[in-house]
């Protein structure tokens, strides 16, 4: 073939292989004429080789132009002209996962979904409603469950456009924030994911220090009582669990699916072991009484009301405002919609059970122990406790290590590595790529000084979770409203990838400052309520009680402002 020519094989609505040639001076993209009951996302299309990356060429990339309105019978869609992309706004980890590479099917996203849920944070999640005498066990389990199925329609509504285009989150957010308004929505959630990366990076650190204290490797009087974090040991424990994390993240996303799949079953069996242990040797009806008594006995109030029902709800719900986010980065993988939809589902039946789970097991631990629940909220701390009373030797210490660092490493690369790195490639696609990123957003959140945000059951519950809940609420919101009300489900993928001034989602010098005025009343909302819980305003200051409400369900309300702003603001700006 002439140099002048360049092969691409593309493909026909009957899944067959063609090779075509295109001239050097032939137009960018040209459609041929569509055959008779052919579906416009089947036409066979020539692609100029010099005007289009030559990675995409190699990849035979099937684009056309994004303004067809045929999404197929699968519900999934490839439209992308890759020869209009702007180079501030594409790079290769950043463009649509094409169909024939999404790999993840049904029993991939649970796995994924099973391997989040199953982590020491969820662990401590119903332990710390109940220290602060929010409510009992029994409230708790149903909150939680509730609380998670009320995020699953969000969570399966804001992965639709991945699933549908196989965009990752921050360049489906540029339709709704602008081209480079985006990276105020990737930024906001990359910047909470990386200070999530640093507590679990926390948690690893602290079970390898209890692994190598048990087997002697730290001398236990070198080692603080406390549950308090630093020093030196603590330091290095936590740069050697930061080091394992980077190697692993290095790779690419199918390093990520092999590390769910491995993990899903075992954190799974080592709870089951856990449980059944503990039951079997404590009263087992008598579980959520224990426990419920046992936070009693430090002077807890376990009466509870409708506010506190709320705010516990709230606290539930937040724990998942991050991935909801961002859950197209995965959903962007999933071979169909219906695989996606349906694996959902385990996120709030894992949830559940983890938490049955860890409230059996504290409130049986507590009764074998004879000590107070509110001690052995750590999984860690109750199977090392478990270890020396019963005399198991080493091989609890083991096997509780496998479970706590198996269940972060799972956790952390998924949901706490993937989002931040994407935000920051937003930023500047041309110079970052994944794995630069990544490192890079792994050191960020380590200088947010993650270790000082748990210190206290308080802390975790109103200033984190239900903060960063509040945060991240309004984007959602805005989100949602823009793909499903203001635009039907359809997208300028093309579009979506370029800087040019008549783009689609250019709007005002790249930034549509519509959403972010929404996003920024949708903050504002909660935003006395959030100075009242972290202790910047004195409680004695006189705040309106309506704003403390808002707050005890900052999350319900962010979502429904930063909505409700985005649909005036868009349809005043439509009308002029």
């Amino acid at each position: 073939m002439s140099k002048n020519y360049a092969a691409i094989t593309v493909s026909s609505n009957k899944e067959t292989r063609k090779t075509y040639a295109a001239k050097a001076n032939s137009p960018r993209v040209l459609v041929l004429p569509r055959r008779r009951n052919e579906h416009a996302r089947r036409r066979e299309i020539i692609v100029l080789k010099n005007r289009v990356p030559s990675r995409v060429l190699t990849r035979s990339v099937l684009v056309k132009n994004g303004n067809e309105d045929d999404d197929g019978d699968d519900g999934m869609i490839e439209t992308f002209d890759s020869g209009k992309t702007s180079i501030t706004m594409y790079n290769e980890d950043l463009a649509p996962v094409l169909m024939r590479n999404r790999s993840f099917g049904f029993i991939d996203l649970s796995a994924l979904w099973i391997g989040l849920v199953v982590c020491v944070p969820a662990w401590t999640l119903v332990s710390s409603l109940m220290a602060l005498g929010k409510v009992n066990a029994q409230i708790a389990l149903i909150l939680i469950f509730l609380a998670n199925v009320l995020v699953l329609l969000p969570t399966c509504w804001q992965g639709a456009a991945g699933v549908k285009y196989g965009l990752p989150y921050v360049v489906q957010a540029r339709a709704s924030f602008g081209v480079k308004g985006a990276n105020v929505a990737g930024l906001s959630r990359g910047l909470i994911a990386s200070i999530w990366f640093g507590i679990q990076t926390v948690v690893g650190a602290k079970c390898l220090k209890t692994l190598f204290v048990d087997f002697g490797v730290i001398a236990a009087s070198t080692v603080s009582t406390t549950n308090e974090f630093g020093g030196v040991i603590d330091f290095s424990l936590y740069g050697l669990f930061f080091l394992a994390q980077a190697f692993v993240v290095w790779n690419d996303v199918e390093s990520i699916k092999t590390i769910e799949k491995f993990a899903a079953p075992v954190l799974l069996f080592l709870t089951l072991l856990l449980f059944v242990f503990t039951t079997t040797n404590s009263a087992f009806p008598s579980m959520f009484h224990a426990i419920t008594q046992s936070f009693a006995n430090n002077n807890v109030d376990v009466s509870f009301s409708w506010r506190t029902i709320l705010q516990a709800a709230t606290a539930a719900a937040s724990f998942w405002a991050t991935m909801i986010v961002n859950v197209s980065d995965f959903s962007r993988y999933s071979k169909s919609k219906k695989s996606f939809q349906s694996s959902s589902f385990a996120m709030p039946l894992t949830m559940l059970i983890f938490a049955f789970a860890s409230i059996v097991v504290t409130s049986s631990a507590s009764t074998i122990l004879n000590t107070s629940s509110s001690l052995l909220t750590d999984p860690m701390v109750v199977t090392s406790q478990l270890s020396q009373h019963f005399g198991w030797g080493k091989i609890s210490s083991v096997l509780a290590a496998i479970g706590i660092l198996t269940a972060t490493l799972s956790t952390n690369i998924a949901a706490n590595i993937l989002a931040p790195a994407n935000a920051l490639q937003n930023i500047a696609p041309s110079k970052l790529s994944f794995r630069t990123a990544s490192i890079l957003s792994m050191i960020i959140g380590t200088m947010c000084l993650p270790w000082k945000l748990t210190s206290d059951a308080s802390s975790y519950v109103f200033v984190w979770l239900t903060g960063y809940g509040a945060f991240l609420a309004p984007i959602l919101g805005i989100m949602l409203c823009d793909y499903f009300v203001l635009r039907k489900q359809k997208l300028n993928v093309t579009d979506l990838y370029s800087d040019d001034p008549k783009g689609e989602y250019y709007y005002q010098n790249g930034y549509n400052y519509r959403a972010i005025i929404a996003f920024t009343i949708g903050v504002l909302a909660n935003l006395p309520g959030f100075l009242l819980a972290t202790g910047f305003v004195p409680s004695t200051f006189e705040v309106p009680q309506i704003f403390s409400m808002a707050y005890d369900c900052a999350w319900f309300v962010g979502v429904f402002f930063g909505a409700l702003a985005h649909l005036i603001l868009s349809s005043i700006g439509q009308k002029n």
